[in-house]
């Protein structure tokens, strides 16, 4: 475990700390194994061939080969066992030679993996994740707002950013994490006066703007007959600004007074924020009937210094510039708007004040307010033991464990200069606190191979739902040694499931598994698809979080990862599907009739913008998501030299031409042969997931050009020889091997929650768990159950 240290990380600033992994002894390998590689694999595996395994020098032995050799003996293991090798134009080799080499190598497989488990642990030490250090530290301080910004993002590596192995730390990281911890503290500790006020905006400043020229940015508000307020009728951002010059960072309500103004149909209103950057983010949208009267409509949100949050609608596409000039100006113009009748801002907001973080880092300690109206401490006389104290106290649940008292002794000393110097007790307590916030003890996790204590069992498990650091009620029943009962431990994954803060792993998982923070990595060409818009760009994203996290609560089978009778929309997102009947911004559950195109995590737009670049779709992405991010076979890679093969395409006009010019290629074929179908089967949506039965060549108002535009084929037939129409045919396909599915979907649970990829030992356990479940459809909730319960979850 890691135990006293430096209260720095110097000692890991040119290096990322590892276990030291030890190698089993050399496996002999089987005489019939060397009789198989000589009758059918040589030929095509050996030095003069490009592929990149090599059978003439892959060694059978960790300390021959190392462990490199190892996972190359496993992908020959899967290819041989999946019927891939030898390829079907070679001649098989006998049955039962093929059985015994398979269980030899099995064995030999899964003995070398569980003895490298034993010895050297399953999974590498590694630390807390961006977005998890900025939970644990909101959560441990009872602080709001992001203080992480200045952490470097987790690099790409095709796996979930928890994967130890995969982390990396340097000096950047080094002086974030102090930035970090000086961000959180100065949100925390606050004992000046409560800056909480509300200030009205009204409108006064608009008299003069009403009638200026249109081409000006005027004439395009009104007041309100009756008022007070205020009509507008642009979508803009430059005039309905919350007046307020936030200077203390916090929750602030936006309250207004809104309704429809001159509109047959729902307004939208849009409240956002705008960064320093000139970046803004939509926080909320709400409808406005046309025939309700004026609501009063309250949003709360964390603005820093410097945001400008504003009040704006949406416009649906139409812009009324020409309108109201034919008009003679806003004071005469009859379309539609929204009608703001007041507008309100409060905050910071806060519980009490000082703030129940203030109360978190001084507990004990008696705040006394002074006649100024901020706070002072009543301290004893002695403030070092007083520090001492201090830091002993919140120390357990810093480094999220039992701490002695000898542990905390170097942290406190930190501080021994800045008593000499009389600083202010709120001064002092940032020294020791700082130096933790930024130590190896509260950045990693620590652990021996071997089962987890239970301490190490709470992180692990708290990490996983949450994302952040276990609560009161996990430490005392890791103290207790009571979590590790697998009837407690049930009780707790069932307790943190219903708890709001699983939806940071609901987003979390999503976003890594299925490249969903991708979503908007592009955006949509304007005239190709001018009705992508702000509220459908911020409803996309949340339709899967919404579906996926109605699969946990219900404990539903695994098969609705392919297809379901229902999914999550909420008008706007209706509208891009042409659901009927869907009221309000808010995301509702509704049923899906036999005919609809929807059901399932492939056909949600989410995933279709995310498999898009914004103006094409590719077979070749989305077939590759399929295999890769849904049922976990992915394509080999090509072999190499083969980017410099160019199939012959001139003259091919379409996408299937193209590749079926690339399947003519026995190179390329291997691999779009399983590929291409699942792509094919998805052509029927476009780059922002909505239905087409035609490629889209100009905007969508432009009906004629898009009706002789080419017609869309989702047809096609899969590597097994089945063939499908479209993509209801191929989803049903896709459902006769649920359990390839639920194989994968376990796989990634494991990885992501335990630090470490699946081994070849895990495979055994995996197995015994969807067995379990295989029965009952394998309901989503069961197996997340089963993950935590299972040896690999609970072994480090």
């Amino acid at each position: 475990m890691l135990r006293p240290l430096a209260p720095t990380l110097c000692f890991i600033a040119f290096g990322f700390p590892t276990t030291a992994w030890t190698t089993p002894a050399i496996a002999q390998k089987p005489a019939e194994l060397d009789q198989l590689i000589n009758q059918h694999c040589i030929g095509c595996h050996d030095a003069d061939t490009e592929t990149d395994v090599d059978l003439s020098k892959l060694h059978y032995g960790a300390a021959s080969g190392g462990q490199g050799d190892w996972k190359k003996w496993e992908k020959v293991f899967d290819r041989v066992t999946q019927g891939e090798m030898p390829p079907p134009s070679e001649d098989r080799p006998d049955a039962k030679l093929l059985e015994t080499v398979l269980n030899e190598l099995k064995q030999t497989l899964h003995q070398r993996s569980l003895e490298r488990q034993k010895e050297s642990g399953r999974v590498r030490i590694r630390r807390l994740t961006k977005l998890e250090l900025g939970y644990t530290l909101q959560d441990l301080l009872k602080i709001q707002g992001e203080v992480t910004r200045s952490v470097p993002d987790e690099p790409e590596s095709g796996s979930f950013d928890t994967i130890g192995a995969n982390q990396r730390i340097s000096a950047v990281h080094l002086e974030s994490y102090l930035q970090a911890a000086d961000e959180a503290l100065a949100l925390a500790i606050r004992l000046g006066r409560n800056p909480k006020k509300s200030i009205k905006n009204d409108f006064a400043f608009l008299k003069d703007w009403h009638e200026n020229p249109l081409n000006l940015g005027g004439s395009i508000t009104r007041e309100l007959d009756p008022g007070p307020g205020v009509a507008l009728f642009r979508d803009v951002d430059y005039l309905t600004q919350f007046t307020y010059d936030i200077s203390a960072p916090g929750i602030y309500q936006l309250k207004t007074e809104l309704s429809a103004l001159q509109s047959k149909t729902p307004v939208t209103a849009k409240f956002i924020v705008k960064d320093q950057s000139g970046g803004a983010t939509l926080v909320h949208s709400v409808d406005l009937l046309p025939d309700e009267d004026k609501r009063v409509i309250e949003v709360e949100s964390f603005l820093r210094p410097g945001e400008v949050p504003y009040l704006t609608f949406d416009s649906e596409g139409n812009e009324p510039f020409v309108a109201i000039m034919a008009s003679g100006g806003s004071k005469n113009y009859q379309g539609r708007g929204l009608a703001i009748h007041s507008q309100e801002i409060i905050g910071p907001i806060t519980a009490t004040w000082p703030p129940p973080s203030t109360e978190t880092v001084f507990t004990g300690i008696k705040l006394q307010k002074t006649l100024f109206g901020g706070y002072k401490l009543n301290l004893a006389s002695d403030k070092k033991q007083q520090l001492r104290s201090l830091v002993l106290e919140i120390a357990p649940r810093v480094f999220r464990r039992e701490v002695e008292l000898a542990e905390i002794e170097p942290f406190v000393n930190l501080a021994d200069s800045a008593i000499e110097e009389g600083r202010p007790f709120d001064q002092l307590v940032r020294v020791p606190l700082r130096s933790m916030l930024s130590s190896p003890q509260f950045l990693f996790f620590d652990g021996q191979p071997g089962r987890l204590n239970d301490y190490q069992l709470a992180n692990r498990l708290s990490y996983f739902l949450w994302k952040s650091l276990p609560d009161a009620e996990l430490m005392m029943l890791a103290e207790s040694q009571e979590l590790s009962k697998s009837s407690v431990l049930t009780a707790q994954v069932e307790r943190m499931l219903e708890d709001p803060k699983s939806e940071r792993f609901v987003r979390d998982f999503l976003g890594q598994w299925l490249r969903l923070y991708e979503v908007n990595a592009t955006s949509p060409d304007e005239k190709l698809y001018p009705e992508f818009d702000e509220l459908l760009a911020n409803a996309i994203p949340k339709e899967p979080q919404y579906f996926f996290s109605e699969l946990i609560r219900e404990n539903l089978s695994i098969a609705n990862l392919v297809d379901s009778d229902f999914t999550f929309v909420n008008r706007r997102l209706a509208k891009h599907y042409k659901i009927p009947e869907i009221k309000g911004q808010n995301f509702q559950r509704v049923a899906l009739d036999e005919s609809s195109i929807r059901g399932g995590l492939l056909t949600q737009a989410a995933i279709l913008k995310t498999t898009a670049n914004g103006t094409t779709t590719s077979p070749v992405m989305r077939g590759n998501f399929v295999l890769t991010n849904l049922l976990g076979t992915p394509p080999s890679p090509p072999p190499p030299g083969i980017g410099s093969i160019e199939p012959d395409t001139r003259g091919k006009t379409t996408i299937r031409k193209i590749l079926a010019a690339h399947r003519e290629d026995e190179s390329c074929n291997q691999c779009h042969k399983e590929i291409d179908p699942p792509g094919f089967a998805l052509e029927s949506f476009d780059p922002i997931g909505g239905f087409r039965q035609r490629y889209r060549s100009s905007g969508q108002a432009n009906f004629l050009a898009n009706m002789f535009a080419p017609a869309v084929d989702a047809s096609g037939v899969t590597s097994g020889g089945q063939k499908f129409s479209g993509i209801e045919e191929f989803k049903a396909i896709l459902l006769q091997d649920k359990k390839q599915i639920a194989k994968n979907f376990v796989q990634q649970l494991v990885a992501y929650s335990t630090g470490a990829e699946v081994q070849f030992a895990d495979r055994e356990v995996i197995q015994e768990i969807l067995d379990v479940s295989r029965e009952d459809g394998y309901p989503i909730r069961d197996l997340i159950h089963s993950v935590v319960q299972s040896r690999i979850f609970r072994e480090q």
